[in-house]
């Protein structure tokens, strides 16, 4: 599995004030996820969220996304936004031999004002929410008046797998 996100910060007129791209590092609850999917337990991925944490991405036991620890100053509002079902499009992509999931969402004006240093998706239940992948990136000013869209694009690949090992 891979992933890239797409981030996009607009304000009130629509126009970009700034965007990043970077690759994600799927979690070690990430991947347990995909594997209680496979047994026909657990929960799938719910919402997107952001953070203050730039520590480095290649940690895979990080379980949750920061909010101001340290130098970091908390973001203001929400730090996630539920993702609709609607938002997510899957398409099979036979010459990369991968399945290709788009998914997008929207963080408003009141919602995670500050610097954000990085960025998840999250299955979030009623008892918990579990991290699935990560990404940092050069840190983004968001302020009241900005709205920041998520795009996420994750690949599964099919075939003989065993490369992977």
């Amino acid at each position: 599995m891979k992933a890239k996100l797409h981030l996009v910060l607009t304000d009130h007129d629509g126009s970009v004030v700034d965007e990043r791209r970077a690759h994600n590092t799927v979690m070690a609850s990430g991947a347990r996820i995909i594997a209680d999917l496979f047994a026909g337990v657990g929960s799938p991925i719910t919402h997107m969220g952001v953070g203050t944490n730039d520590d480095s991405p290649e940690d895979v036991s990080v379980t949750a996304l920061t909010n101001g620890s340290g130098d970091d100053t908390a973001l203001q509002g929400a730090t996630t936004t539920p993702i609709a079902a609607t938002a997510f499009t899957s398409t099979l992509v036979p010459e990369r031999r991968v399945v290709r999931v788009r998914v997008r969402a929207t963080l408003p004006n009141d919602a995670a004002v500050g610097r954000i240093r990085e960025a998840g998706l999250v299955s979030q239940g009623d008892d918990e929410s579990v991290l699935y992948n990560r990404v940092v990136f050069a840190p983004v000013d968001k302020g009241d008046d900005h709205e920041l869209t998520l795009f996420w694009e994750v690949e599964f690949p099919y075939g003989d797998l065993q490369w992977l090992t």
